[in-house]
C-alpha cells in the first residue's frame, strides 16, 4: 500500500464519513416512506375534493429538498451534513395551478395532402394480330 492509501485508510474523517453514510441512507429510506404517504394522502384528497392538501404541498417542497441535499452527501457531491446536523430546508411555496386541466381537448390540425395530377390514359398500343399482318 502506498503511503497516500494508508493515510486515508487511518484518517478518523473517512470512517466518520461512513457512519454518517450509514445513518443519511437509512434516513433517505425513511424519507422515501413519508413520500409514499404523501403521495397517497394527497392522491386521494384530490379525487375526493379535486384538490391536494396545500399544506402538505409545502411540507412536500421541503421534502424533496432534504431528499435533494440527503443524495447530494451520500454521492460525495456535498459535503454539507443535511438535518439533523443543519437545519431543516425550507418550505417552499406549492406550485401555481395551471389553466389546463385533464379535460381540456387539444386540435391538432394536419397538412392537406397535395393533389395530383390527374393521370391522362395512356394510348392503347395496337397489337400485331390486328395489324392485320402475315404471321406465320
Amino acid at each position: 500500500m502506498t503511503d497516500d492509501v494508508k493515510t486515508h485508510v487511518k484518517s478518523k474523517t473517512t470512517w466518520t464519513r461512513l457512519l454518517y453514510i450509514i445513518l443519511y441512507a437509512i434516513t433517505y429510506k425513511v424519507a422515501s416512506l413519508v413520500l409514499l404517504v404523501i403521495t397517497i394522502l394527497q392522491f386521494v384528497k384530490s379525487l375526493l375534493t379535486g384538490s391536494p392538501f396545500a399544506q402538505l404541498q409545502s411540507f412536500g417542497g421541503s421534502l424533496a429538498e432534504y431528499n435533494r441535499q440527503l443524495v447530494a452527501f451520500l454521492s460525495y457531491q456535498s459535503d454539507a451534513k443535511p438535518y439533523p446536523i443543519d437545519r431543516w430546508p425550507s418550505q417552499t411555496p406549492p406550485a401555481p395551478p395551471s389553466n389546463a386541466t385533464d379535460d381540456d381537448v387539444i386540435i391538432v390540425a394536419e397538412a392537406a395532402e397535395e393533389k395530383k395530377a390527374p393521370r391522362t390514359p395512356r394510348p392503347k398500343s395496337q397489337d400485331k394480330s390486328d395489324a392485320g399482318g402475315d404471321v406465320s
